[in-house]
């Protein structure tokens, strides 16, 4: 039977079918909140400490009080041992910041989904991109904090449209690149290329969200000889690399294969980074 999804908020399992924000929240208004997703694994949740970490600089960023980490804890064992035994499953931490603009009485909620086929099928098909300019410059990042570059907030339309872009125009995913050529990262990915032995990815310097499953791809990648550098990089580089992958904590390392129409060759060891990125191990 399909897994219809499930929702657990402070009082425990809930039917996600029924309202559960007020048409007035602020998520909802002007989608001020933070988020984030990581996968299910064994029954735990993936890199658990880590994204809530992450989660913490989002809403430090956007001035958002969050729940306390054994209130998510709570929530997200409930969920976890909901779906025990079920496979690709993702989970999402959620916070807007409710009806009051301070921020001190937050919404808040855990989502569990199934991860879609095709998210699977692009882990080992691969992905075709095409690259967009996001009209930033990455020297914003320090000058106007108030842009929010790096936090990963619930204000995704932009996102979510370079994907409809990508998809209207015969590809599967976008990749971003700032105004002097500077490749930056995907709508919801880092990117990370291989030259020889060493895998770099743009630094989150340049304005981009830190990406923990690249952290884990770097560790993996270091204990296996491979050279890994966060350092910045541009579009050219995308077509002359050994290898180019967009990396996330659902899709984990997926290859690109086609850039702008234009077939990539990848002589690294593809098998070798999906491997590394992932917390799966054959």
């Amino acid at each position: 039977m399909e897994f219809a999804g499930l929702l657990v908020t402070a009082s425990g399992i809930v039917d996600r079918a029924q309202p559960l924000l007020r048409a007035d929240d602020l998520g909802v208004l002007r989608g001020d909140g933070v988020f984030e997703r990581l996968l299910i694994v064994d029954g735990e949740p993936d890199l658990f400490d880590e994204h809530l970490q992450r989660l913490e600089r989002s809403a430090v960023m956007t001035g958002l009080r969050l729940p306390p980490p054994e209130s998510w804890r709570k929530a997200i064992a409930i969920a976890c041992d909901e779906v025990r035994g079920l496979e690709n499953m993702s989970l999402r931490m959620i916070v807007t910041r409710g009806v009051d603009e301070s921020g001190d009485e937050p919404s808040w909620y855990v989502l569990v989904d199934q991860v879609s086929p095709a998210v699977l099928a692009k882990r080992t098909e691969g992905i075709a991109a095409v690259t967009l300019d996001r009209g930033l410059d990455p020297e914003l990042t320090e000058r106007a904090p108030w842009l929010l570059m790096g936090a990963k907030t619930l204000s995704y339309a932009v996102n979510m449209a370079a994907q409809r872009w990508a998809r209207e125009h015969d590809a599967d995913d976008a990749i971003f690149v700032a105004p002097d050529g500077q490749v930056l990262e995907a709508p919801t990915s880092a990117v990370v290329i291989a030259r020889g032995r060493t895998l770099l990815s743009p630094p989150p310097s340049v304005g981009i969200l830190p990406s923990i499953t690249l952290g884990r791809l770097f560790r993996a990648a270091s204990g296996a000889g491979w050279e890994t550098r966060l350092e910045p990089f541009v579009l050219d580089d995308l077509h002359t690399a050994d290898g180019v992958w967009l990396v996330s904590s659902i899709r984990l390392a997926s290859r690109v294969h086609t850039l702008d129409g234009k077939a990539l060759t990848c002589v690294a060891p593809h098998d070798e980074i999906a491997a590394l990125s992932g917390p799966f191990r054959a």
